[in-house]
């Protein structure tokens, strides 16, 4: 049997996926080791004086952020996942979405779908 391509444009059958140790899964945050975080995006009140900007910054670490274990990155748009090792939940997007949505600073909020954290959607993890 050849492993050459009969007609163009056909490509062989990809050889099958491995099996990886559970270190390995663990040190590529795949299987059962993989992350979930979600995408963060909102707006404030473009009247918002810089100490009500840092009073908001300061109470969403301290009382949504630190409080359920997360960590935030970014600015108006940034990412949520849990603080170590670990996934935010569906209940950590609701009460991230929750909490912006009743503060009175913020005008617009786009909570994303969980998803993988350590790889970005359409790409596949190694």
């Amino acid at each position: 049997m050849s492993n050459t391509c009969e007609t163009v444009g056909e490509f062989p059958p990809l050889p099958p996926v491995r099996r990886r140790s559970k270190r390995l899964q663990k040190k590529l945050h795949v299987g059962e080791y993989k992350e979930y975080g979600f995408a963060v995006s909102f707006h404030l009140r473009e009247s918002l004086s810089p100490k009500d900007s840092d009073e908001f910054w300061s109470s969403f670490i301290e009382h949504l952020i630190d409080k359920r274990g997360l960590a935030f990155g970014g600015g108006e748009e940034g990412y949520i996942t849990r603080y170590g090792t670990g996934s935010a939940t569906e209940e950590d997007r609701e009460a991230v979405s929750f909490w912006l949505q009743k503060h009175p600073q913020v005008v617009r909020v786009v909570i994303g779908p969980l998803e993988d954290a350590w790889y970005r959607p359409g790409k596949s993890a190694p």
